[in-house]
């Protein structure tokens, strides 16, 4: 009895003891600037998302310039540009995605129309801020 006893208060200590010590976690806006720059590649939405809800609580609409990315605010700005054509756009993070495939973001369809790779369905792009959302 008198082991049990011990290792109890041992166990119970120790766990006293992790619940002190906390780690406080930045705000998602304090990660980026707004010279940061990325490259990787991009997808965009099936059709099939349309008019669903996204994260941020609007509903996607395929013609709209939005993105998901899963670090910036909603609401920031993004110049996105096609690294294979050198064509651009603007468009704001509106969505999270819980798998990203190793994408960098996903597009709405018109972004991805203007970007010119619907018939790919994937392209390597650079991300650059324009400015950070405030959520």
């Amino acid at each position: 009895m008198q082991v049990n006893g011990k290792i109890t208060q041992g166990v119970l200590s120790l766990v006293l003891a992790a619940s002190c010590h906390f780690v406080q976690a930045k705000p998602l806006h304090e990660k980026h600037e707004k010279k940061d720059r990325s490259v990787g590649f991009a997808s965009y939405y099936s059709d099939r998302f349309h008019g669903r809800r996204t994260a941020s609580g609007e509903r996607y609409n395929r013609d709209a310039l939005t993105a998901v990315h899963n670090s910036f605010p909603f609401g920031t700005l993004l110049r996105v540009t096609n690294l294979k054509n050198q064509r651009s756009v603007l468009v704001r993070v509106n969505d999270r995605s819980s798998r990203r495939h190793g994408r960098l973001l996903d597009l709405s369809k018109r972004a991805a129309r203007e970007l010119g790779f619907i018939g790919a369905g994937l392209t390597l792009v650079k991300l650059e801020v324009v400015e950070l959302g405030a959520g």
